[in-house]
């Protein structure tokens, strides 16, 4: 069994690590932080001291996508990724990439653009909020059809792909921006059905 220590914050996106851990039935550690806390220590497997974070067999790694991709190839008998080198794992990156580049940066820009704690009020431009909702929309109405044709991702079953691009699914849905994707939230749906999901839950 790898050992595996995880840096976290649970509203943070060590969320999906967490998820994926537990899908795999994988033991670790787990060593909680916010706010300032433990900053240095961070940055000692961090180059800019944020989470998550994670200790897989004494090497750190870091950026959420990689780390879960990573847990579940430790457990292949889980079956939560498809085998490297097919067609499905090249959609498993193909969507990945999608959320994080053509989804998250909206949400992410309008978050340290209204909360001060990422970013201080006088430099903060919320007038660019708007535009971030409209291209997130724009790539979230992709999924949304994707979706209507298949209850998941990639091999129409649950995988990894759909911790990592879930998350960023479910920050949409809280910043309210999902109305009229139906398909998107039956998504969140049946996501939030899985006994060990670590998204939000509406309400």
């Amino acid at each position: 069994m790898p050992q595996i220590t995880l840096y976290e914050h649970a509203p943070t996106r060590s969320a999906r690590c967490r998820w994926t851990l537990l899908e795999a039935g994988l033991a670790y550690e787990s060593v909680g932080f916010g706010g300032q806390a433990g900053l240095a220590e961070l940055r000692a497997v961090h180059p800019l001291g944020k989470l998550p974070v994670a200790i897989i067999d004494g090497r750190p790694l870091f950026e959420s996508a990689a780390i879960a991709t990573a847990i579940a190839d430790l457990s292949p008998e889980r079956d939560l990724i498809a085998k490297p080198g097919s067609w499905s794992r090249a959609l498993h990156d193909q969507w990945v990439s999608f959320a994080l580049t053509e989804m998250e940066p909206w949400l992410w820009s309008s978050e340290i653009n209204s909360v001060d704690v990422l970013m201080p009020k006088e430099r903060q431009v919320p007038a660019i909020i708007e535009q971030n909702n409209a291209l997130f929309r724009r790539s979230a109405a992709v999924l949304d059809a994707v979706l209507g044709e298949s209850h998941y991702l990639v091999e129409d079953r649950f995988t990894v792909t759909d911790i990592i691009v879930g998350y960023t699914v479910s920050w949409g849905a809280d910043d309210g921006l999902l109305g009229g994707f139906g398909n998107l939230q039956s998504y969140l749906d049946r996501l939030h059905e899985r006994e060990h999901c670590t998204l939000p839950r509406p309400g």
